[in-house]
């Protein structure tokens, strides 16, 4: 059974590949399903960026609130936690 392809984003840059979870592993991304999981607040970044540009990184080692995140961090927590596996 072929492993399926699905749409990659990278939180940092705003890069985005069609890629199945072990091209992107490969090619260095963070993300689910061989990085993370599905609806949990972890880094979403392409092989380019770093986990330092993430809301995970703000969250956990900022220590900000949701309160204090930009709005393009609170649009990517509303991506990921909106996230529904296939």
């Amino acid at each position: 059974m072929e492993e399926e392809r699905f749409e990659h984003w990278c939180e940092a840059c705003g890069s985005t590949a069609i890629l199945t979870s072990e091209e992107a592993f490969d090619a260095g991304w963070d993300f689910p399903l061989r990085m993370g999981a599905w609806g949990v607040v972890s880094p979403r970044t392409c092989g380019d960026c770093g986990i330092e540009q993430t809301l995970w990184w703000a969250l956990t080692v900022e220590k900000k609130s949701i309160d204090d995140c930009t709005p393009r961090q609170r649009q990517v927590l509303a991506r990921i936690l909106n996230e529904v596996p296939d």
